[in-house]
């Protein structure tokens, strides 16, 4: 009986402690995820008369989605916003 409480007192800690360690979400958001939305109006906008597959994808990844990371991955952490236009806000 004893050892299930320490155990569950010992999780119970250790779970805290990582709460407090672990950077806020806003901190921890990866450029692919705060530039989503900009990466889709790319897509639609400059692959969208792009009629192969192939040069679609291609358009997609070196246009459109290495671009845009390319100007986001240098700025200084924590990242907050991406903004369509690939100007990155303060």
């Amino acid at each position: 009986m004893i050892r299930r409480t320490v155990t569950a007192a010992v999780a119970a800690i250790l779970l805290g402690s990582s709460m407090l360690i672990a950077p806020p979400p806003a901190e921890a958001k990866s450029c692919s995820v705060l530039c989503k939305s900009a990466i889709k109006e790319c897509k639609a906008t400059v692959c969208a008369g792009i009629t192969k597959k192939k040069d679609k994808r291609t358009c997609f990844k070196k246009t459109c989605r290495r671009a845009l990371l390319d100007l986001c991955k240098p700025m200084p952490k924590p990242r907050t916003a991406c903004s369509p236009s690939g100007a990155f806000l303060d």
